[in-house]
């Protein structure tokens, strides 16, 4: 579920970008740690550069995972959101001002966090409309398929995707509890319109049969 295609640490290690790159500090974080939390008065841009980090929405005893950012995805601490380390992870981060800066300095990079920042808007809309008008079911279905679509592996026929989530992260992300994320899951394998190969792998053998079932 990430918020842009585009891969920010392969931008940065264009030539033209080369005095970009200094503007960045390496920082390491722990599994499980929150990295920056909405009440922070750091404002910051970052890159993840190894690990995973989740962003989500949280009040009182409820979270809503929002995305989950791998290596090459970008995102700003001022929006009003948790962050937290799913893994062992680098973060390369810099302040909003040396950001702006740059964009100002460098056609390149402006252009490049343009496209960035329409991904993300995209994939937030994409987010709002799937909680507004959709039930949980079809939002799991969407998910896999967007993910058969994105990265799926073509294999005997069908597409094998790696969700790389627990049922409990997948729940937050759909916005449900983990226990109605297995039943729905048990459903779709006794419909055989998925099939576990292992913990984080998944094998749709139809996905045009999955995505009818998101109407």
């Amino acid at each position: 579920m990430k918020f842009s295609e585009i891969n920010l640490l392969d931008e940065l290690e264009k030539k033209e970008l080369s005095e970009l790159r200094g503007i960045f500090h390496e920082r390491n974080v722990k599994k499980k740690s929150i990295v920056f939390h909405p009440e922070g008065e750091e404002n910051l841009v970052f890159v993840v550069a190894k690990g995973r980090v989740r962003i989500y929405l949280g009040y009182e005893d409820k979270e809503f995972t929002v995305g989950i950012l791998g290596p090459g995805d970008p995102y700003s601490t001022h929006a009003d959101c948790f962050v937290q380390a799913l893994e062992d992870s680098s973060l390369l981060v810099t302040d909003v001002l040396s950001v702006k800066r740059c964009m100002a300095e460098m056609p390149l990079f402006t252009r490049t966090m343009v496209r960035v920042l329409g991904h993300i808007l995209q994939n937030s809309f994409s987010i709002i409309g799937g909680l507004a008008f959709k039930d949980i079911q079809s939002r799991l279905t969407a998910l896999l398929a967007k993910t058969a679509r994105d990265s799926g592996v073509l294999v005997d026929d069908g597409v094998e995707i790696t969700l790389d989530l627990t049922t409990e992260q997948l729940a937050q992300i759909l916005g449900a509890t983990r226990q109605t994320v297995s039943t729905l899951l048990n459903n779709l394998i006794r419909e055989g319109l998925i099939i576990k190969k292992a913990r984080s792998t998944w094998f749709i053998p139809d996905p045009a049969a999955l995505e009818a079932g998101m109407d």
